[in-house]
């Protein structure tokens, strides 16, 4: 492997003026041994090592490996496969042991390190007892011995040192040159340093930028050979142990990122169960109304108000009807006991929808039946005889049930036209009313809603309720989607948050090799699996406050309503709302760190490795 730089020249601009750092300089790099760069701070040293890192472009010149240009549109091969660094300032990933910080460069540039080879590194730097701490727990000797075993673990032809003796003591100084010259014997290194006296100790190849000289030659038989590129198939799959630090590091962002969903999780929980269980109460409170399939209907022809038998027989004989009679009204007459009694009368048939409390249905002529509200209002209780005076005569009524009517409020009555005395019917009879029995009611007024008017209590009432919930539902909507946009904005900027903190992190792994993409798709993993953590326990805390309020009853109490908090059945249990809330934020968490991972390719590599 030949290293060589030819005609270099790199100068930056700002705005209108240029600044020149390196001008027309050649380089022919030896195949191995170590060469030193010295110079002024400003003179160019860590550009000159961006440059053959790839990490910045000549501004003309070339940079060539064994004769061949660098094509920077495969970067990242290049630094994978020819590159590894040993930092001034350590850059050491916080949140991984020093045993992982020594792996995760080897992994992206897909080397396998074997433990014989990793224990021989560790040994001769003697960090072996240091394996499983973290960056936080060592000094800063330490650091820069695990920076080294980290760069010679990755095994690459070329090392770049920028200053690593900068931050040492004389020894430590002197200790990492001695291991960087070892390393040598077999590699090309560079190093960049300050500290001339030192250097030259350790390296004869100096490159001095205050110079001004723009030619060296360290190897005089140039040799090509073509080095072929690692090659790494996956390098995310290798370094999934990152993710899984990550996360743990991140446990106190992600706790303050659950903490402020919960309110949406639980809200949204609570209201969605809340109106289906009570969605799910009037149901069944309708399906007990004992009027539920009765229908009146009346004329709209206000000159002639009584049903002909030409249009009684059509109404009897339509399949939509299952009976037909006309309604007995017993607002002609009063009812009394000791006292009179204000009641509305409701004509019902046998039916599985009536609820009894207590007796049966009619079954013998003036039978009828009361509601809960009647019994209790006027102590009345089955086998009880009420009055009914109508025209100066009095007909005798027995209490044969007590049911429970859910809709119709108020003291009611309810009789079958079959167990009504044959005189007190032909008194109540209202002709101009009649009374069907059908499931039908929607067919039924839109057939006959020319001529009649159909009127159905329990209909009314059901779409009544229904209009209701659908209107508490589109404020619920309106409400979550509100707490969800605001929750979102939490999270994308926590989320930020830590990209941010993780800048350095990223700029190390793609110095080394990681794509572009694949760094994108890292934080992205990252996001999506913290939304997912978010989504999870927020849905378990969510159906535990569930259950402890259906367990204690909690509904019952405060609303006089048993169980009002039942979830809805999607698609195959009460579960699946989980599961879409699961993935809502999974998705929502994933979006976000795509968009936030865009300002990666922003990030100025060579400053954030160089900070302290």
């Amino acid at each position: 492997m030949v290293l060589q730089l030819s005609h270099i020249t790199k100068f930056y601009k700002f705005g209108k003026h240029k600044q020149l750092v390196l001008n027309d300089l050649s380089i022919n790099f030896p195949r191995f041994g170590l060469v030193a760069v010295v110079g002024k701070s400003g003179s160019g040293k860590s550009t000159l090592l961006n440059l053959i890192a790839g990490i910045e472009k000549p501004s003309n010149g070339k940079v060539l490996i064994d004769g061949r240009e660098l094509n920077y549109s495969q970067i990242d091969k290049y630094q994978q496969s020819y590159i590894s660094y040993v930092y001034q300032f350590y850059n050491l990933i916080e949140s991984l042991t020093v045993y992982e910080n020594l792996i995760l460069l080897s992994e992206i540039k897909g080397r396998t390190v074997s433990l014989n080879y990793l224990k021989t590194i560790t040994e001769r730097l003697k960090i072996t007892p240091l394996l499983d701490c973290f960056p936080s727990e060592l000094s800063g000797g330490q650091k820069q011995r695990v920076g080294l075993a980290r760069a010679f673990l990755c095994n690459t032809p070329i090392l770049l040192a920028d200053e690593p003796t900068g931050a040492l003591n004389e020894l430590l100084a002197s200790e990492v040159m001695e291991f960087l010259r070892f390393y040598a014997k077999k590699h090309l290194v560079i190093v960049i340093s300050h500290n001339y006296q030192l250097i030259t100790k350790y390296s004869k190849m100096i490159i001095d930028l205050d110079s001004h000289q723009n030619n060296y030659n360290f190897d005089q038989e140039t040799r090509y050979h073509k080095y072929l590129y690692q090659q790494v198939s996956s390098p995310l799959i290798k370094i999934k142990f990152y993710l899984k630090r990550q996360l743990l590091y991140q446990k106190k962002k992600i706790v303050m990122m659950l903490c402020s969903q919960l309110f949406t999780i639980i809200a949204f929980v609570l209201l969605l169960s809340g109106i289906n269980g009570g969605w799910n109460y009037i149901n069944t409170c309708l399906k007990s109304n004992p009027i539920k399939e009765i229908i009146e209907i009346s004329k709209k022809d206000y000159n002639e108000i009584n049903f002909t038998d030409k249009q009684i027989n059509v109404l009897k004989n339509d399949s939509l009807v299952t009976s037909l009679n006309y309604k007995l009204d017993f607002s002609f007459g009063i009812f009394k006991t000791d006292q009179e009694l204000q009641l509305e009368s409701y004509q019902v048939h046998d039916s599985d929808y009536i609820e009894y409390l207590n007796g049966k249905f009619p079954s013998q002529n003036n039978q009828i039946m009361i509601n809960q509200e009647t019994a209790h209002k006027y102590s009345l209780d089955i086998n009880d005889k009420l009055y009914f005076i109508i025209d100066e005569n009095t007909y005798y009524l027995s209490v044969s049930a007590i049911i429970k009517d859910y809709i119709n409020n108020g003291t009611n009555i309810y009789f079958s036209d079959k167990f009504i005395d044959l005189d007190l019917k032909d008194k109540i009879t209202n002709k101009s009313i009649l009374i069907i029995k059908s499931k039908y009611f929607k067919q039924l007024s839109k057939k006959y809603e020319h001529d009649y008017f159909i009127i159905n209590v329990h209909q009314d009432y059901l779409d009544s309720y229904q209009t209701l919930f659908e209107m508490a539902l589109m404020v619920v909507i309106c409400f979550l989607i509100i707490s969800f946009i605001i929750s979102l904005i939490l999270i994308s900027i926590i989320l930020k948050t830590i990209l941010i903190e993780r800048k350095r992190d990223i700029s190390l792994m793609l110095s080394n090799g990681l794509p572009l993409n694949k760094a994108r798709k890292l934080f992205s993993q990252e996001t999506s699996l913290i939304g997912s953590i978010i989504g999870f326990l927020g849905s378990v805390l969510a159906e535990l406050l569930l259950r402890i309020i259906n367990m204690l009853n909690i509904s019952d109490k405060l609303f006089n309503l048993p169980n009002l908090f039942i979830l809805p059945k999607l698609m195959i249990s009460s579960y699946d709302i989980y599961i879409i809330m699961i993935f809502v934020y999974t998705s929502a968490c994933f979006g976000v760190g795509v968009l936030s991972s865009l300002q990666i390719s922003k990030m100025n590599t060579s400053i954030l490795l160089k900070e302290d």
